[in-house]
């Protein structure tokens, strides 16, 4: 069956009838097919008519809604604002929200309402009852509100205004795309819509719905294609031999024969194709700085292009329209922040493009506009928080198309080049979307897939490839005192994106990560993984690491719904979430003191990583560490302070301070070598000692304890291909929990249009 169920009439049909999926408002559930809504529990039957006029706001959250496009499509005989005005306020009242300062539904005077709550597919089919709420259950979900960026749908709205142009009668029409489950993968609900102001008309060139097949399906992963200009091959990244080193590959569409292109020692990524196809460039480290190299398609040598000694790495680029000239995203070392510069192919010579600000990961995925004196490119505050900017090629002060601050991985021009694709979160789950160049409210394209990257499409032919991954990352559970892992049901092991778990001081439930509703969020659930519900999320904003606080009554985590990463805490009963840490930089990776004095995080505000620790009850962060630091966990008692550090092997330890009055000047210790960086989250404390994963120079990993004497000893020997996103120990130290990563796989898709939306008569 067809998974896109395109619907349409003058204003936009309502979803077809039959059983609707489930999806998420903020913190509500909402179940279309039974007409009820739950908020933290409190469960709400509502009229069918309240009911739809939810799901039409729901079909394209933050777009204004016209109030004729309601009485229309809800009430079409016997419509009146009266009916619309009283189906809001019903809902306003489930939701707790206040008309003044909105957080679910906005009134826009004399012309409609529009939905800004987050929007998200919801997989849970209940929600646990609030057996003893805080102060902030049943308070609706604040994510609209982290977000101080004026939407474009509401730019549009006003300049319409402004010139006279009838928002009224602004046609709206929608696709409603319907995903399956394909295998044991679960794929999101994604509802797509297109609404152009003044215009019946979908983007010229731009199809809305599209036939995926399967462009690669090769064991491992292959990364970053490079459609042909004229769109019949594709050049893309693949470690064919299994080596650790992937080469550049070139396919025919329709042909499973591969070419290595490369067959080198290095680890070579980035193709790009000549505009007349005949050869492909790529970026190959050296043991000074990077090369751009060029190889023909059919094969043979590589020649240098330009070389870099001064670059650690690049991270995207784009052959200028007329061939004379690469910009690439290059920076100095891990420290420095990547920013565009332009090299010319004659002269080798550089000069920069855009100066991000330091701190920041800086720009990435650089792309030449069509007449080469524009480039755009992703400005990343971190990996998690990215927006689209557009800068004059010859340098100059960039301007910014999209205020989302979301997950993009991933550039390139629409086939006939009047948009700009780019894959995003702004959903939820990664999509691809196009944007008009001069900016403006983003489309999604129904590609009928979710976790997209990379998209890739050739100026002559309607295709986009790309690349979907699957991930999965599963919650197992290890008996201490057998040492062996422990037997666990479909509850506690879901198909989807489960990790960083925290026991509660109790030991009887736990709390962790999961994009099992599709978008990340905060989950608490009983610790055999039974009655999973989420209490925080931020639609497409990236969240991770929960933390208990000692009377389980609150969880503290990180999100960066305002740009920059930041701590938050929520009643773990489910609430509305409140930022706790503010200044500069990112602050992540929250714990909680033992006697609940303190709230203990990692930022890089200073300019590299250190330790701070902030008064639960409110005040000024305290820098408590000089040397850095990350992962701050305290021990059992209460008397040590326990923490990694950034790329440095090792655990260290400080004794527990009053913080405020003795400030950062302290000495450390380090406990042991064993804990490599990339373990720096996966310990935990214990009565007895720490449990962390030791990783022996032969032989699989093991999790091992380090006790009081300093001497370590090995508890339970670990598969070698276990792949651990965080562990915690339970309370009465009987059994650990561990996220492991099953799954981490990439395919190359490719894309062809379906019929474009048509405007009705």
């Amino acid at each position: 069956m067809n998974d896109h169920v395109v619907i349409r009439n003058k204003f936009g049909a309502p979803p077809a009838p039959g059983n609707p999926q489930d999806f998420l408002v903020g913190s509500a559930l909402v179940q279309p097919a039974l007409n009820r809504i739950s908020v933290h529990g409190q469960v709400t039957q509502v009229e069918p008519k309240v009911m739809q006029v939810l799901t039409l706001m729901a079909a394209r959250p933050g777009a204004v809604v016209p109030r004729e496009a309601f009485l229309e499509q809800v009430w079409p005989r016997a419509g009146d604002d009266y009916l619309l005005n009283r189906s809001v306020s019903e809902l306003r009242k489930i939701f707790g929200d206040d008309a003044q300062s909105p957080r679910y539904i906005e009134t826009i005077r004399k012309t409609g309402y529009r939905l800004i709550a987050p929007i998200a597919p919801a997989r849970v089919a209940e929600v646990v009852p609030a057996t003893a709420p805080g102060p902030d259950a049943g308070t609706p979900h604040p994510a609209a509100d982290a977000e101080s960026a004026t939407p474009p749908d509401q730019a549009t709205v006003a300049k319409a205004n402004q010139d006279g142009v009838p928002v009224r009668a602004v046609p709206l029409r929608y696709v409603l795309a319907l995903a399956g489950i394909a295998g044991a993968t679960l794929v999101a609900v994604a509802v797509a819509l297109v609404w152009t102001a003044g215009s019946r008309q979908a983007p010229p060139g731009i199809a809305t719905t599209f036939e995926t097949l399967p462009l690669t399906s090769f064991v491992g992963s292959e990364l970053e294609p490079a459609l042909s200009p004229d769109g019949s091959r594709v050049a893309f990244v693949w470690d064919d031999d299994a080596d650790g080193v992937p080469d550049i590959h070139v396919k025919t569409v329709g042909s499973e024969s591969t070419l290595n292109l490369t067959h080198s020692d290095s680890a070579e990524n980035h193709p790009v194709w000549s505009a007349d196809g005949g050869a492909v460039l790529f970026v190959r480290p050296q043991r000074s700085g990077v090369a751009i190299m060029r190889v023909s398609a059919l094969g043979g040598g590589a020649t240098l292009v330009v070389r870099d000694e001064a670059a650690a790495d690049i991270r995207g680029m784009s052959l200028a329209p007329d061939g004379a000239s690469i910009a690439y995203a290059r920076r100095d070392d891990a420290a420095s922040p990547y920013r565009i510069v332009l090299a010319s192919i004659d002269t080798g010579r550089t000069q920069a493009v855009t100066r991000p600000e330091a701190g920041t990961l800086g720009d990435i995925d650089p792309l030449f506009a069509r007449d080469g004196r524009t480039v755009y490119f992703v400005r990343a505050v971190n990996e998690v928080t990215k927006d689209l900017y557009a800068a004059p090629s010859g340098g100059g002060e960039p301007t910014r198309l999209t205020f989302d601050n979301r997950k993009i991985n991933g550039l390139t021009w629409s086939p006939d080049g009047t948009r700009l694709l780019l894959t995003s979160t702004r959903s939820g789950v990664y999509g691809v979307w196009s944007v008009d160049p001069a900016g403006g409210d983003p489309q999604q394209l129904a590609l009928g897939d979710e976790d997209v990257h990379q998209p890739s499409a050739a100026p002559a032919v309607g295709r986009v490839a790309y690349e979907r991954w699957t991930h999965r990352a599963q919650l197992q559970r290890i008996d201490l005192a057998r040492q062996a892992p422990i037997a666990t049901g479909p509850s506690v092991r879901s198909t989807r994106w489960d990790s960083s778990p925290a026991y509660a001081p109790d030991g009887r439930r736990i709390a962790f990560n999961s994009n099992r509703a599709g978008p990340q969020g905060i989950w608490v659930s009983d610790r055999d993984g039974r009655d999973a519900v989420q209490i925080a999320s931020f639609g497409g904003v990236f969240v991770d690491h929960p933390a208990w606080s000692p009377d389980g009554a609150t969880i503290a985590f990180d999100a960066s719904p305002d740009g920059r990463t930041a701590v938050y805490t929520v009643a773990s009963q489910g609430g509305s979430p409140q930022r706790i840490t503010q200044g500069p930089g990112d602050s992540r990776n929250p714990a909680w003191s033992r006697d609940g004095r303190w709230i203990y995080f990692e930022s890089n505000r200073s300019g590299d990583w250190q330790l701070y620790a902030r008064p639960a009850g409110g005040g000024e962060a305290v820098r408590i560490t000089a040397n850095g630091g990350a992962n701050p966990v305290e021990s059992t008692d209460g008397a040590w302070l326990l923490y990694s550090k950034p790329e440095a092997p090792g655990l260290w330890r400080q004794a527990r301070r009053a913080w405020r009055e003795t400030g950062a000047a302290a000495p450390e210790t380090r406990l042991t070598a064993d804990l490599a960086p990339e373990d720096g989250d996966n310990w935990a404390p214990a009565d007895g000692g720490i449990y962390f994963v030791r990783r022996p120079t032969a032989g699989p990993p093991r999790l091992s304890m380090l006790d009081a004497s300093g001497s370590v000893r090995d508890v339970v020997a670990l598969t070698p291909s276990l792949q651990i996103v965080g562990l915690d120990v339970a309370p009465d130290a009987t059994e650990l929990i561990l996220a492991n990563r099953v799954l981490s796989e990439s395919d190359l898709r490719l894309a062809s249009p379906r019929q474009a939306i048509a405007a009705s008569p």
